[in-house]
């Protein structure tokens, strides 16, 4: 992909997502889209079939950022080996959210959420194995575990991004933190 490429997807993104804040994505309007984006429509159809589409890349970019920096160091590993709390996975996984909360909300409140949840659940899995064999816990509690602070945290995630709940960034790593150690500790 070229530069006038990226470029264009950009913008066509970062309008979407301005139109979004006022309206269903139902009711944009290809015109519209290109209006605020300031491209022609034969740009916008160069580099897409239709507004979902945009709606995808963004949502599938999201999803690689999510992946790429709470996959970071080799997190999964280093939770394991040095026996961390998930503090460092919430730290991340908080700090991609609040850097894009427009983009972030799509997300959350798309059906692609539940890949995220599931990766979520899978980057716990070793931490919480690991937990269960110093106490004695047996698989399937470790399994209901996972599914629970996994839907958990995204839920109160999603709560916080339609500012059901009310918190700074910060906040919220320490109340998911808590939370995630109490469910693991019980």
């Amino acid at each position: 992909m070229d530069r006038r490429q990226k470029r264009s997807r950009k913008v066509i993104c970062e309008a979407l997502l301005t139109l979004m804040k006022d309206k269903p994505i139902e009711e944009i309007t290809i015109k519209e889209l290109t209006d605020v984006a300031d491209v022609n429509r034969k740009t916008f159809y160069n580099n897409y079939g239709s507004i979902m589409d945009v709606k995808h890349d963004l949502e599938d970019n999201l999803i690689m950022l999510f992946f790429s920096l709470v996959n970071a160091d080799n997190i999964e590993d280093k939770i394991v080996e040095a026996d961390l709390n998930p503090g460092r996975l919430v730290h991340r996984l908080i700090r991609v959210i609040d850097e894009d909360r427009a983009k972030s909300r799509m997300i959350f409140d798309s059906g692609e959420s539940t890949i995220l949840l599931r990766h979520l659940r899978d980057m716990m899995n070793p931490y919480i194995l690991s937990l269960a064999r110093e106490h004695n816990v047996t698989e399937s509690e470790v399994e209901y575990a996972l599914y629970f602070i996994a839907s958990g945290t995204m839920s109160v995630i999603k709560a916080w991004l339609n500012d059901e709940i009310t918190a700074s960034s910060l906040e919220m790593e320490n109340i998911l933190i808590t939370l995630i150690r109490k469910v693991i500790r019980n």
